[in-house]
């Protein structure tokens, strides 16, 4: 199966206000929330950045990354937790996640947002 398959992610376009807006729905809100926070090549980028750099450590450890709309998003060489309130998350980092995946799959979601935002096409790199 694909990730776009077992994670039921679509993309689309909305206009809003004269300005399109790209959108991903996937099995999770909280998911969808996230990736939607990089707008644009750089911000998934610099995320993309982070994953890679997480995942080809030799060592365990963890990069917290809060995204524009204060989501938390909690990576490590084998998991991501997404938290929708990253200042809940501050006070006190025992809470519960809202959405967990492995970090492989985040990072190939990603990757698909990142070309989806590029050139507006469903595509792997």
């Amino acid at each position: 199966m694909s990730i776009t398959t077992d994670y039921k992610i679509s993309f689309g376009v909305k206009k809003i206000h004269d300005r399109d807006f790209k959108f991903m729905r996937s099995i999770n809100y909280s998911l969808d929330s996230v990736i939607t926070d990089f707008r644009n090549i750089l911000n998934c980028d610099n995320l993309l950045g982070a994953i890679n750099s997480i995942m080809e450590s030799p060592s365990p450890g963890e990069i917290l990354y809060t995204t524009e709309g204060l989501q938390l998003i909690k990576i490590t060489h084998t998991t991501t937790e997404i938290y929708r309130d990253s200042a809940k998350y501050d006070s006190d980092p025992g809470i519960t996640a809202d959405f967990i995946l492995p970090t492989a799959d985040f990072k190939e979601i990603v990757i698909i947002w990142r070309n989806f935002v590029y050139n507006g096409k469903i595509s792997l790199m």
